[in-house]
């Protein structure tokens, strides 16, 4: 008898054990893709991330990204000056994060060492926001062998050529539209006392050889693609060869020598660039329209705070604007690590952000607390008008690895910002696109880039011989890469032109 009891008893403790799995198994399948359950611990996912700025790392938006993810998101965030060594770092260690943001240039030396996932599956099954608002623009600079590996950023800077319209006020002047009445407007920025202090103290018109943007209008008058490249008797050429480049150097070359361009614009830092204009010295600085007219606004020193109209400039043959954004060929992609554990629950954090809900969470923070909306009008609740208060509790910040297109922040720009963002977007130059990179940019790039930037500060300084100086320039060039640079760019645009949809 003991021993049949005995045996009853462990097989109701089989049985009882077995209905609980039963129970648990088919509980799990009913919660299927719904997120963590309660008793489970979210599925931790890494990420490195640029800052521009200090901020607590643990705050209000990191914890509600967490909370309404489903994902236990933990960012490492470093200064943009120390953001790739330290992702070459970490790929080098074999300990990347889970998620991180390359340029066109290191994602091409990813996917060739196999070290980021191709992502179209993973947006497919896992993340229908991205498919929705970036799904048209997937096969750009990160598409190879018919795969996406990189999320663009899609942010769309609307770069132009912002003029101080009451300085124009000021002194009976209109608004420039064409080479002539630029210069006129420099020379009466320069010599007219605009600022009313009596004093010789402003600049025409702020360059800056670090500051790429500053310099778009004036090449753009000459129908030059800044830093892109045009299509010359079929062949892909760029755009310090291209017709009308050596003009525009020319035009530069007689603002400078007039005195109507920033004296220092060889060696000023990019913030110190920007300070002159927010201290009240330029009278014209071509660069993103949300900085300028938006955010920018509280760092102006004058008050009232300046006022900027923009415009497009036209050159001797009637040409005149702005660079192509190509945001599928974007400058930054989002990309997922192939060490990552969890590809599923990486898509799906990346997902949210680019949902409604996470992308104005990431940009303005929480509703009712950072902002509120009276009679459908946003509204920032006090203090976090200011952009540092508001990146105190995480504000802005993680919009950087990736965000909504036309999302939040294009919402909230004012009208005059959305006036310069229109004007640049619809003003492209016309330029001869690739996606590809050519090998010789890969591997020598930066110093082709280098040397036409010295080039061009030479020239502008120089007093006479600028034809030489030019010729010297080209066959310099030429023969240090620029030459394999036309032959793979034009065999990479041809091949594109024939294959890519």
């Amino acid at each position: 008898m003991r021993k049949r009891s005995k045996h009853r008893i462990a097989v109701a403790v089989v049985y009882a054990f077995a209905i609980v799995l039963i129970v648990s198994a088919c509980s799990g399948s009913n919660n299927k893709g719904t997120g963590p359950s309660a008793a489970a611990d979210p599925p931790m996912i890494t990420a490195l991330m640029s800052k521009t700025t200090d901020f607590p790392e643990d705050n209000t938006v990191i914890q509600a990204i967490r909370e309404q993810s489903g994902i236990n998101l933990q960012v490492q965030t470093v200064s943009g000056d120390d953001y790739e060594t330290r992702l070459n770092t970490l790929l080098v260690s074999g300990q990347p994060p889970d998620i991180f943001t390359v340029n066109k240039t290191k994602i091409q030396e990813l996917i060739t060492n196999g070290a980021i996932l191709p992502l179209d599956e993973l947006v497919e099954q896992h993340a229908p926001n991205i498919k929705e608002n970036r799904g048209e623009y997937m096969k750009g600079g990160a598409y190879v062998d018919g795969k996406s590996y990189g999320i663009p950023d899609g942010f769309v800077p609307g770069s132009a050529l912002a003029i101080r319209k009451d300085w124009l006020d000021k002194l009976s002047l209109p608004m420039p539209t064409n080479l002539e009445e630029y210069e006129n407007a420099l020379k009466a920025f320069v010599n007219d006392d605009p600022d009313g202090n009596g004093l010789k103290d402003t600049i025409g018109v702020g360059l800056a050889i670090q500051v790429d943007q500053t310099w778009a209008h004036i090449f753009g008058a000459f129908n030059v693609p800044m830093g892109r490249a045009v299509l010359v008797d079929g062949k892909v050429t760029p755009w310090l060869l291209a017709p009308g480049y050596f003009e525009a150097v020319q035009y530069l070359n007689k603002l400078y020598h007039e005195g109507l361009i920033d004296p220092e614009f060889a060696t000023v830092p990019t913030l110190q660039s920007f300070q002159k204009l927010w201290n009240g010295q330029v009278g014209a600085y071509n660069f993103n329209a949300d900085g300028i007219t938006q955010n920018w606004l509280s760092r102006y020193t004058e008050s009232p705070v300046p006022q900027f109209e923009y415009t497009l400039i036209k050159g001797p043959d009637g040409h005149g604007g702005y660079l192509n954004p190509n945001v599928a060929d974007s400058n930054q992609y989002a990309v997922i690590s192939s060490k990552a554990k969890d590809p599923e629950a990486a898509i799906r954090v990346l997902d949210y952000l680019v949902s409604k809900e996470g992308d104005a969470l990431t940009w303005a923070g929480i509703e009712g607390a950072q902002y509120k909306y009276e009679n459908g009008q946003f509204q920032w609740i006090s203090p976090y008008e200011d952009a540092v208060k508001l990146r105190d509790v995480g504000g802005y910040v993680y919009s950087v690895l990736l965000n909504r297109m036309d999302g939040m922040r294009e919402s909230l720009f004012n009208e005059q910002t959305k006036q310069g963002r229109k004007l640049a977007l619809e003003n492209f130059i016309e330029e001869a696109h690739t996606y590809g990179l050519p090998q010789v940019q890969i591997d020598r790039g930066t110093m082709l880039k280098d040397m036409e930037k010295e080039f061009r500060t030479k020239a502008i300084l120089a007093k006479d011989n600028l034809d030489r100086l030019y010729e010297e320039f080209k066959q310099n060039y030429l023969a240090e890469g620029g030459s394999d640079w036309i032959e793979q760019a034009t065999a990479i645009y041809n091949e594109e032109q024939a294959s890519r949809p």
